[in-house]
């Protein structure tokens, strides 16, 4: 006898006032994904005397609900909707999402509040909610936790069986990864730039020239500002007493003038910053194994994932532990919805109230020489004096013959790696060229071709010693792209459930 009662707590029927509207019909829906709903059509109709409303099958509670508070008019009979939502609805999620137990990797879901049902798409599992008690938790995909025998029990007038859709063939990730490679590091090209001059050392006969140009801490240098990210960290030239080198010209002129050679010890430490945006591609691709692959072999799903990351040190990112672990979700994806396309006959039923009234979605049905599938829908209907359970259930595609077609290979790449690789640099590989001008050998050669033209000094403002320093570009206009590809082996249905 059914038997339906008002309560303002939550399963708690103890206090409960037995419901005094007509009943003519009641449909408790519950839908896999999804929470259960009671869906009312009443007469006598009142104002509910509480938020809760319990469903109870010869003294068995068979739902509850939170009675919504939008009610619809219809004739003479009022229809009322009646939500299997419990209180602790979005705390008993958090709570169950946080034992860590499915593979999860909140970067591939680029928004600030993450979807429960991010957590879902690389696995075989949905969220399932109790209809009695609410509570919530996990139900595989393929198969439920008890496997119910309903041969000979169904009602055979509305029994059928269809294919819904046809599965996939082959499935194709495409994951595009954008990333800032940052790097850093310092250098000292005083040393080099000596070595540049003949004498090994900075040496002039213009001191003053090589003294105003040195560069001054915290300037920006290179070729292409934009680009280059060089900045003087410290800059220091030292005049120096060099005893092995000579310390003034030769004899020049007819006053047998002599010129002071000055000597330079220099320091310049360079600071460089790269900053490269990247972006690296993975293609990952697997065939399904089932009965139909030789038809479906045409049908490729596609799925783009677009990802942006915060900086990496590195160039290769597909090959850093994080850029593995990317590799792995993503072909978790790609099984997941390879597998789940193979469910793709549907099976719908009858059962008498006796036989279905204590099923769940977590249930499996077998009709021995029919059907074994996994329920995804229940509707509990009770009109008049008919009682019924509507069944829909899904099953699997038989495995093909692939199961040596394709082996599983490593993620590989043919592109070179381009830019910068690393953080050690040898300075040789910054400095694209050091060009000294008029040096002091230079600049005695001059005076001694020219010693009858003129003052020498004036002779000398002609051919100031200048250093020209150029450095490598570090970055590139254009983003850096690299391809990588991945090919899985072949992906089985679900062997245990499959049309008998």
């Amino acid at each position: 006898m059914l038997k339906f009662c008002f309560t303002d707590t939550w399963n708690d029927f103890a206090q409960a006032q037995i419901c005094t509207w007509d009943i003519v019909e009641c449909v408790i829906t519950h839908q896999e994904g999804h929470i259960a709903k009671a869906s009312l059509k009443v007469g006598n109709f009142t104002p509910p005397i509480a938020a809760y409303l319990g469903i109870f099958d010869d003294d068995m509670l068979l739902f509850q609900g939170l009675i919504s508070g939008q009610f619809e008019y219809q004739c003479y009979l009022t229809k009322i909707d009646i939500l299997g939502i419990p209180p602790t609805f979005e705390e008993d999620v958090k709570t169950l999402l946080k034992d860590r137990s499915l593979l999860y990797n909140a970067l591939f879901f680029q928004k600030t509040d993450f979807k429960p049902s991010d957590h879902l798409e690389a696995c075989d599992k949905l969220f399932y909610w109790d209809r009695v008690t609410g509570k919530i938790g996990f139900s595989n995909y393929f198969e439920g936790n008890r496997c119910i025998d309903v041969s000979g029990q169904y009602l055979e007038k509305p029994f059928k069986i269809q294919q819904i859709s046809m599965p996939l063939g082959s499935c194709v990730v495409d994951l595009k990864v954008h990333w800032t490679q940052h790097l850093s590091g310092s250098f000292d090209a005083g040393h080099y730039i000596a070595q540049a001059f003949p004498e090994r050392t900075i040496a002039t006969l213009t001191p003053e020239t090589i003294v105003s140009h040195w560069p001054k801490e915290d300037q920006r240098l290179g070729l292409g500002k934009r680009k280059s990210g060089y900045q003087v960290e410290y800059a220091k030239i030292t005049a120096i007493d060099y005893e092995e080198a000579p310390s003034h010209t030769k004899r020049i002129g007819e006053k047998s003038e002599q010129i002071k050679i000055h000597y330079f010890k220099p320091t310049l430490r360079i600071q460089w910053q790269y900053q490269q945006p990247r972006i690296e591609t993975m293609r990952i691709k697997a065939q399904l194994n089932h009965s139909q692959h030789k038809l479906t072999k045409h049908r490729v799903r596609k799925i783009p994932i677009e990802i942006a990351l915060p900086e990496n040190e590195r160039s290769r990112f597909f090959e850093t532990k994080q850029g593995k672990e990317f590799i792995t979700y993503a072909s978790a994806i790609l099984i997941a919805q390879l597998r789940a396309s193979a469910r793709c006959i549907r099976v719908t039923c009858t059962l008498p109230w006796n036989a279905g009234r204590d099923l769940t979605l977590d249930d499996s049905l077998v009709a021995k020489g029919k059907f074994r599938g996994k329920i995804i829908k229940i509707r509990h209907v009770i009109k008049g004096m008919q009682r019924l359970v509507e069944v829909t259930i899904v099953c699997t595609l038989e495995t093909g013959d692939l199961f040596h077609d394709e082996e599983e290979n490593d993620a590989h790449s043919s592109d070179e790696v381009q830019g910068i690789t690393q953080s050690t640099l040898n300075p040789l590989d910054l400095i694209s060229q050091i060009d000294v001008k008029n040096s002091a050998t230079e600049q005695e050669m001059h005076l001694l071709q020219h010693a009858q033209d003129g003052p020498l000094k004036s002779a000398l403002q002609e051919m100031p010693t200048s250093i020209h320093l150029t450095l490598r570009d570090l970055r590139t206009d254009e983003e850096l792209t690299r391809h990588f590809q991945k090919t899985l082996s072949v992906v089985q249905c679900e062997r245990t459930k499959r049309l008998l």
